[in-house]
């Protein structure tokens, strides 16, 4: 399977691009009889079905962000949870990055992370995953949909430690559209205020008293602001995405065991 990049960005470093090499071939743990393999298969192939049948349209550039919104002004819930073999994480969505929020929930209504993976994990920096190059993802998201999201900016909502954010491609991408898939979330370091004052000032953003302390007590990465939509937060179990982020890689940052999660809303009101 390939290893998708959201940015060429090693630890420090502050230069974006919007490719990768590829990662080498991870295996992948094989069900242990053939009636479980089968009972997996069984299940993707209704997932497939439900999508084929369903009546949601397939997604695009061009009608994504008007469907999300009206979509996503049907629904109340918030909150996500993000089940780990590292236990529970749950992450607050933004109402006021709508068109994100309603992505995420959407994705998460049509059980395209169920389950998904982490594929990227670097301590002090972030967890990536959701834009598995496995059959079954590449599948559902044929069927959903392969679409990009406009960029919603927010300068209250930054990279700090516990952000959720959208992953992007740099290349031929001057609007900083967002993946339609791919997500991370910050674990970060600690900014002091001189490294901070030079990403204010390499790039023209100004951040307020408090942001400038969170930055130096709670950590985060800055230079991706500006650069990625952020649309949430980890309300929950932060030591869980820490426990995801300290996980044995190899050389590209691929995760040597595979780290899957499944999602769902936290409310009562999922499928309707």
């Amino acid at each position: 399977m390939n290893k998708v990049w959201f940015w060429g960005l090693a630890l420090g470093a502050m230069v974006g691009c919007g490719g990768g090499p590829e990662a080498p071939e991870t295996p992948v743990q094989e069900p242990t009889s053939q009636t479980e393999k089968t009972a997996a298969e069984v299940a993707v192939d209704e997932r497939v079905r439900r999508l084929v049948a369903s009546k949601f349209p397939t997604l695009t550039n061009e009608n994504a962000a008007d469907f999300l919104m009206e979509w996503g002004s049907t629904v109340e819930e918030d909150l996500v949870v993000m089940d780990t073999k590292h236990g529970r994480i749950v992450v607050e969505l933004f109402k006021d990055v709508p068109v994100h929020r309603a992505n995420f929930l959407y994705k998460v209504h049509r059980r395209y992370f169920d389950p998904a993976e982490f594929t990227r994990v670097v301590p002090d920096f972030v967890v990536q995953g959701g834009n598995s190059e496995e059959e079954r993802p590449q599948q559902l998201r044929f069927l959903i949909g392969q679409h990009t999201l406009p960029a919603e900016f927010d300068p209250e909502h930054i990279h700090t430690r516990g952000a959720l954010a959208m992953s992007r491609s740099y290349n031929d991408n001057p609007d900083k559209r967002s993946s339609g898939y791919d997500f991370y979330i910050v674990t970060g370091r600690k900014i002091g205020p001189q490294e901070l004052g030079k990403v204010q000032r390499d790039r023209g953003v100004n951040y307020t008293a408090a942001q400038a302390q969170a930055y130096a007590k709670e950590g985060g990465a800055p230079h991706l602001d500006g650069e990625h939509t952020v649309f949430g937060r980890v309300v929950e179990g932060m030591e869980v995405v820490d426990k995801l982020a300290a996980t044995p890689r190899d050389e590209s940052d691929w995760p040597l065991t595979r780290l899957e999660v499944r999602m769902d809303w936290a409310g009562d009101s999922f499928r309707n």
